[in-house]
């Protein structure tokens, strides 16, 4: 063949070649064109070299081109003279070495020049051919591996953008080996364990990391994924930094599988829930003191309510209506202070980081195809589903403490709407205490008027049975319409939103001593427990209620001579309202 001429008539330093390397050679060459690989051989004592014409033609070449015989053919006339310039130099000195000290296998990579202008990157390997009389051969190939670079850039640009990914999230993420080793932290994980760079951290287990036990707890958690296959999701935990101080943590850690569904890594993700912790029990703390502020709330509104009476009757009986207005008008600040002071607890936690979480979230799963075809479609989704589950578990925390909020607010509502009443009652009244004639049926009627919308919003039929004719007392215009306004309230609510049918019904009757009011509901009853105890001080059944309505109601009819009774047949079964009152 041609492209043997190199080698098929030189002679070694005796003159003649050695048969069996000469056999050894042949056998070379059959095999490496039979295989389509590029092969050279060269002789350190000539320098000259010799190639095949697959060497050539992978490059786009022929070897016809080349010589290939004689003393031009030398590594410094064919294959230095195609290598690329950058790799010229590290290429060079790497053969010299071998050839040098030609111990074990020669092994390279660069690129050389192909005929369209292109670089192709070879692998080159080769060994040493022992002749007669010290006699050496170098033989090698080179293979093509310009796909293998160009997939191997492709997998290499991929763990970039990845590690980019995961080192500017804000959250901790690793990736752990079959033994609880961590071989990946990013940024952030390796912030939280106090360490500078990932090589401080990577090979070592929790017990390592934290010799305390936390990293007992750590460790026992990796080795439950690792062997179990199953993933612990959304775990609170807490970590001590090296000042002592707390550090609390959400941590999922999900199983790796490789193709035959065995566990070969743990994927770990943390978001740093410290501050939302601390944010919590200061919270949790604001809660319970206002709890017990709302209690003693309760308890002062009860207290003053009864003095307010107290106090409120001396000063219309003395003409003392400017004491009674300042008395509530200082309460009245008062709960405006209380209520700026929720309202501002209630807009610290609007501005709460939740949207960043949230943002985060809708990002990631809007990216998620884009990110699985990074790190796969189970990672990608694992990724998806804790961010999501994280700002899950954070709107919940916050509806929670907003209703709280809500609660107390409502408290102080009802509160404010006494008082509104008891201005009426006190602003209504001049010079000594006077009960003038009131008309019960007007008083229904205005009543009526007042609360339309809340009956038509429930879309409860309203029934008025009234007959005509006087229906006249004396008494206190604005305490008697708070009791029949309050009734009113109490059948609205008892009736449920979702009832096939709402009714109340309003009638008054009248004898020769005494004007009858009659109120009906179909709401939801109660029991003859509950109902033995609605005249309590304090006592209520709602969730908002200050245990004060009926028991003022009772105390007002009473105080005009007359009767208040409330009945049911049980629960589920309505309700019953009777006022009498003595002409």
């Amino acid at each position: 063949m041609k492209e043997q001429a190199a080698i098929s008539t030189r002679k070694g330093p005796t003159g003649e070649r050695s048969e069996d390397v000469h056999n050894d050679l042949e056998k070379y060459r059959a095999l490496i064109k039979a295989s389509n690989i590029g092969a050279w051989e060269y002789f350190p004592e000539t320098e000259l070299v010799s190639f095949n014409d697959i060497y050539f033609s992978m490059l786009g070449r022929d070897i016809n081109d080349n010589n290939s015989a004689g003393d031009n053919n030398t590594i410094q006339n064919v294959w230095l003279n195609l290598l690329h310039p950058e790799d010229k130099q590290a290429a060079i000195e790497r053969f010299n070495a071998y050839v040098k000290n030609p111990h074990g296998i020669y092994d390279s990579h660069f690129r050389m020049g192909h005929a369209d202008g292109s670089w192709r990157w070879i692998w080159a390997r080769g060994n040493v051919l022992e002749g007669e009389n010290s006699t050496r051969t170098i033989i090698g190939t080179h293979v093509d591996i310009t796909q293998h670079k160009e997939a191997e850039d492709i997998i290499q640009q991929e763990r970039i953008l990845l590690r980019t990914l995961i080192d500017s999230l804000p959250d901790i993420i690793y990736v752990k080996d079959d033994a609880g080793r961590k071989i990946i932290a990013n940024r952030a994980d390796v912030k939280s364990l106090g360490a500078k760079l990932e090589a401080e951290v990577i090979g070592k287990t929790d017990i390592e990391l934290f010799p305390n036990e936390i990293g007992l707890r750590g460790y026992e958690d990796d080795m439950s994924v690792l062997k179990e296959g199953t993933s612990i999701l959304d775990k609170e935990e807490f970590f001590i930094e090296a000042d002592g101080a707390k550090r609390w943590i959400v941590t999922s850690k999900i199983p790796v599988l490789d193709e035959n569904g065995k566990v070969v890594r743990l994927l770990g993700i943390g978001h740093n829930i410290t501050e939302r912790k601390k944010s919590e029990e200061t919270l949790n703390i604001l809660n319970h003191d206002l709890l017990e502020q709302s209690e003693e709330l309760r308890a002062l509104n009860e207290q003053l309510t009864q003095q307010k009476e107290q106090e409120l009757e001396k000063a219309i009986a003395q003409g003392k209506f400017e004491i009674a207005s300042e008395v509530l008008h200082d309460i009245g600040n008062a709960l405006v202070g209380f209520g700026a002071y929720l309202n501002r607890i209630n807009r610290a936690m609007e501005l709460n980081n939740l949207d960043t979480v949230k943002s985060l979230a809708q990002f990631l799963k809007g990216q998620q195809a884009k990110i699985a075809g990074v790190i796969g479609e189970d990672k990608a989704g694992a990724l998806v589903t804790i961010t999501e589950g994280i700002s899950k578990t954070q709107t919940d925390n916050q509806e929670e403490i907003t209703a709280a909020i809500k609660e107390l607010m409502n408290i102080i509502a009802h509160i404010q709407e006494i008082l509104n009443i008891q201005r009426q009652f006190v602003k209504g009244h001049s010079g000594a205490h006077e009960r003038k004639p009131v008309n019960l049926a007007n008083l229904v009627d205005n009543c009526r008027s007042m609360l339309y919308a809340s009956f038509d919003k429930k879309g409860i039929q309203l029934r008025v049975d009234i007959p005509h004719g006087p229906y006249i007392i004396k008494g206190d215009h604005t305490k008697l319409m708070q009791v029949i306004l309050n009734v009113l309230k109490n059948s609205i609510e008892a009736i449920n939103m979702d009832a096939a049918e709402k009714k109340i019904s309003i009638a008054i009757d009248a004898d020769d001593n005494a004007i009858e009011l009659t109120v009906i509901d179909n709401g939801i009853g109660f029991t003859p427990e509950i109902g033995s105890r609605f005249f309590e001080r304090g006592f209520t059944t709602k969730k908002t209620g200050t245990g004060l309505g009926l028991y003022n109601c009772k105390t007002i009819v009473e105080s005009h001579g007359g009767s208040f009774k409330i009945q049911s047949n049980g629960v589920g079964l309505g309700a019953v309202t009777t006022i009498r009152l003595d002409i």
